[in-house]
């Protein structure tokens, strides 16, 4: 074969856009995994909210991720607060993605649009459910480890971890904001002795985690929102 045979080689058309899809894969998984997640993980939140000290950060003093999300809502704490204590898939929902939650995790969740007296109870020790009963590996989500009404909740996410090891934390946190608004704050943080398993579910899945974290927050928000315009209404009481 001459040179000129093998210049005018080309390769078999299923390959010669194969450089250009393997760019395109590169980029987006650079995007999703390296940039997406500093874009999000401190969406909303001011530079001193994001490194001010929340119930909860002692629980893990030297994590290895941290992020803090925040939104603001027009409604005070004592009526973002009930929203907060009835989350769970088999309670009021989460407030996120439902096409996620049900279509791509059949989770079967339900995404309450009011506040029911009988979801307020919830106690430190109390797990928010993330699956539901009959879901494979059955009810499981994060425990509370400390609450205080209308102020903050802080939840446990450790699974695998030893008995008394935190791991991994989700801490909601209610600051007043003007005269009837709220910063609610998210901060979720992990750190050393999460299982190898996890940790690199974590890395997969951190992007997916902080869009529906996103999306919970500003479902509060609505909700919260829109319950205190109700409550505003001339006749309309609690």
């Amino acid at each position: 074969m001459g040179p000129s045979s093998v210049r005018g080689h080309r390769p078999p058309n299923g390959f010669r856009g194969l450089p250009g899809i393997l760019g395109i894969t590169a980029a987006a998984g650079i995007f999703t995994h390296a940039v997406l997640p500093r874009v999000l993980g401190t969406w909303g939140a001011t530079g001193s909210e994001s490194t001010m000290s929340l119930p909860g950060d002692g629980l893990i003093p030297e994590p290895d991720e941290v992020q803090t999300m925040a939104v603001t809502i027009s409604a005070p704490p004592d009526e973002v607060w009930p929203w907060l204590v009835q989350m769970g898939v088999d309670r009021a929902g989460l407030y996120s993605y439902t096409w996620v939650e049900n279509g791509l995790l059949h989770l079967g969740v339900t995404n309450a649009d009011r506040i029911n007296p009988g979801w307020q109870d919830l106690k430190v020790g109390d797990v928010i459910a993330f699956t539901p009963e009959g879901y494979p590996g059955g009810r499981a989500g994060p425990r509370v480890v400390e609450l205080e009404s209308g102020r903050h909740l802080v939840l446990d996410s450790s699974p695998g971890a030893p008995p008394g090891t935190v791991t991994g934390t989700w801490q909601f946190v209610l600051h007043s904001s003007g005269a009837r608004g709220t910063r609610l704050l998210l901060r979720t943080r992990s750190g050393p002795g999460r299982p190898p398993a996890l940790r690199v579910m974590d890395f997969l899945l951190r992007p997916g985690y902080l869009v529906m974290d996103r999306a919970m927050l500003l479902g509060i928000k609505k909700r919260a929102e829109g319950n205190a315009h109700i409550r505003g209404r001339p006749g309309v009481s609690s």
